[in-house]
């Protein structure tokens, strides 16, 4: 159980305000992110569907970067919610983004969960760094060849994380 006292919330689907311990606040949380992250996974899904063998135009591209960024943000989102769970100080600095998903990969940092096997963090690690590009660049710039891979195994990778994530939510009770 989390050190600290119930909170007071509203809750989402019914509008009731309640008193809740941490952990349904957390599950809460995290439900609200993996919702929004199955929304740009069916959005990215979706663009490549429309795009079929076509050549992406600048616009495309653009909206496939973003999709890919979100995605990852999504992932930091609730890497960062289950931080202050653990009241964990989030890392800071020009690199944090890689010292927070570390926190989360082997070896475990107590008392923050492994949620991510060398193998996930792995695959997930061009995500991230695709992030910081679309974030730091044009639309204009974008290669879709870089965009490719990611776009076309999102949906089995996400599938991974978000069985990770439900598995680390049962171990909270």
């Amino acid at each position: 159980t989390h050190p600290t006292q119930s909170l007071y919330t509203i809750n989402r689907k019914t509008g009731n305000c309640a008193a809740v311990n941490p952990e349904e606040q957390l599950r809460e949380e995290i439900s609200i992110e993996l919702e929004a992250i199955t929304q740009v996974v069916r959005e990215l899904v979706s663009l490549k569907q429309d795009l079929g063998k076509q050549t992406p135009t600048i616009r495309e591209k653009t909206a496939a970067a973003a999709f890919l960024a979100q995605f990852y943000n999504g992932i930091e989102n609730i890497l960062k919610r289950i931080c202050v769970f653990y009241e964990v100080r989030l890392p800071e600095g020009e690199n944090w983004h890689v010292a927070l998903f570390k926190m989360f990969t082997p070896p475990s940092q107590s008392p923050l969960p492994t949620l991510f096997d060398n193998n996930l963090a792995e695959t997930l690690a061009p995500y991230r760094r695709f992030r910081h590009v679309v974030f730091h660049s044009y639309g204009f710039q974008l290669e879709w060849n870089r965009m490719a891979h990611g776009i076309e195994e999102i949906e089995p990778v996400f599938v991974k994380v978000e069985q990770a994530i439900k598995q680390f939510l049962k171990s909270i009770d």
